[in-house]
């Protein structure tokens, strides 16, 4: 992202609107606002924003509506919603449209800047398919695994964002001679300003072997077949620039507040699963540096881990243990384990032991 972030504020209710623009000015940021999503869009088309800030409902055309017309504006842009109101159906539509977040009405300044600053911190990830036609929930599983994601259709006008704000990973699905030929003028464009390509991965069934030999000697270009899925992209990313995400399992109640704050403020991203069924359905739309288990009781751990580092044999999994019961069996696995009652630092420090730092 640039120096200095450009954010758009909408929301028709000025008091919320001025405020926010002053702190957020205040703090560094370059601010514009409209009360309504129409005059929103119209910003959108002269001048370049990074974020936009938006009331979900609003008279004439709501937040959801607004953020879907300025993404075809402004592919790349990061969009938060704001309200007021358990609009749960709203809420998610705009969450699976791409939506970065959601502040619930009234928040702190402080909920507002640490939203900024995890998009910040975030890698930027390109997508390029004909017609923008791009798998909604691949672009959702990327996102929620801690990717910032911009979509757009393979035409070089569509995607003149990134001569100005350079992806750190490329996802460019090919599917003609024509569009070979594209992709390489955007690669070439690409290297023209910045000197060096971002990491590419190229989706294309029987590529043609001269664009093969184009593409590799621009920079490093991983060529697979589709499906492509989140786990690939991950590997080929690697850890630069990017929080270790940690799937959370078992860990959605009081007794793990703490732990899981704390787990927030050393910089790790985090996913919260209610139960093992819920984490074996996400394996393939995901992408994990470390598990961390609450062994329940009825938990088969030796099934559990068989499972898991089949999926993602490089995962880093620790098992929370309420008691002895279930010991023999990490130990048979080697696994890595604490037993309640445990100290919060025991826990930071055996996953930062496992990850190399």
């Amino acid at each position: 992202m640039t120096d200095k972030l450009k954010i758009l504020i909408v929301d028709d209710e000025d008091s919320l609107r001025l405020s926010l623009a002053s702190i957020l000015e205040l703090e560094g940021y370059e601010v514009q606002t409209a009360e309504d999503g129409f005059k929103a869009i119209e910003l959108a088309k002269k001048e370049e924003f990074n974020i936009l800030f938006s009331d979900i409902r609003m008279p004439g055309i709501t937040g959801n509506e607004t953020f879907k017309e300025i993404k075809k504006i402004k592919p790349d842009i990061i969009g938060v919603m704001m309200t007021a109101y358990a609009l749960n159906d709203l809420i998610i539509d705009a969450l699976n449209s791409g939506a970065f977040a959601c502040l619930s009405k009234p928040f702190e300044i402080e909920a507002v800047l640490s939203t900024i600053k995890d998009i910040t911190s975030r890698p930027f990830a390109v997508v390029i398919d004909k017609e923008a036609n791009v798998d909604q929930k691949f672009l959702n599983s990327l996102k929620n695994c801690g990717l910032n994601i911009a979509s757009s259709e393979m035409d070089l006008s569509k995607v003149a964002f990134m001569f100005k704000h350079k992806p750190d990973i490329l996802i460019i699905a090919v599917h003609s001679e024509e569009e070979e030929n594209k992709t390489l003028d955007i690669l070439n464009k690409l290297k023209d300003k910045f000197g060096k390509i971002p990491k590419t991965v190229i989706i294309e069934k029987n590529p043609n072997s001269s664009f093969v030999d184009k593409a590799e000697k621009l920079g490093t270009v991983n060529f697979f077949e589709s499906p492509i899925n989140v786990k690939r992209i991950f590997t080929i990313l690697g850890t630069i620039k990017r929080k270790q995400n940690i799937a959370l399992v078992n860990m959605d109640t009081e007794d793990f507040e703490s732990l899981n704050k704390a787990l927030a403020e050393e910089g790790f991203h985090l996913l919260s699963y209610t139960d093992c069924n819920k984490l074996y359905e996400e394996l393939n739309n995901s992408f994990f540096d470390i598990a961390l288990i609450n062994a329940k009781v009825d938990t088969n751990i030796a099934e559990f881990h068989d499972k898991l580092q089949k999926e993602m044999p490089n995962i880093g999994a620790i098992y929370l243990l309420n008691d002895d019961k279930n010991l023999e069996a990490v130990k048979q696995k080697g696994c890595f384990y604490l037993t309640k009652p445990f100290e919060i630092e025991n826990v930071i420090s055996l996953i930062n032991k496992i990850l190399g730092k």
